[in-house]
């Protein structure tokens, strides 16, 4: 299992980050190699770092490399499927809410319980069609407390 681990590093006179030599040795990076920072940045053309954090790796590797491929998969386990119900080769849809992560069979709304309008005002706020269908199958749903959604 994969934990977070936090360690408090200090900033010095010179606003530089003193990061603690132990964890640096881990990380197989040396003093005076080249670093790279990363950050989630606000928009596609502004760069401010409103999340307030950063990662730092070394120069010439990409960590994120995986992700951005599109390559990444989120295994379930087959068993959990089959208590949910959901055939093990059926398209997932993935909801964050707070504090929970709902996974669903992605299925589509039928179109004549959509008002056109809604979808209208959905698609000139940015609000793509499969959203759409899956807060409509939640709310179809309803409350399921067994599963505290």
């Amino acid at each position: 299992m994969v934990q977070l681990v936090e360690i408090t590093g200090m900033l010095n006179e010179k606003g530089c980050i003193e990061i603690p030599i132990v964890l640096l040795a881990q990380t197989g990076i040396r003093t005076g190699e080249e670093v790279n920072l990363i950050y989630l940045a606000a928009g596609e053309k502004d760069y401010r770092n409103e999340s307030r954090e950063f990662m730092l790796k070394r120069a010439g590797e990409n960590p994120l490399e995986e992700l951005q491929s599109g390559e990444t998969e989120l295994k379930l386990p087959p068993q959990l499927l089959a208590d949910a119900h959901i055939p093990l080769d059926a398209d997932l849809d993935i909801v964050c809410l707070d504090r929970k992560i709902v996974i669903l069979p992605t299925e589509d709304v039928e179109s004549e319980d959509v008002p056109k309008e809604l979808l209208d005002i959905c698609a000139e706020l940015g609000i793509p069609r499969e959203k759409v269908n899956i807060v409509l199958r939640m709310t179809e749903e309803g409350s399921d407390e067994k599963a505290g959604v």
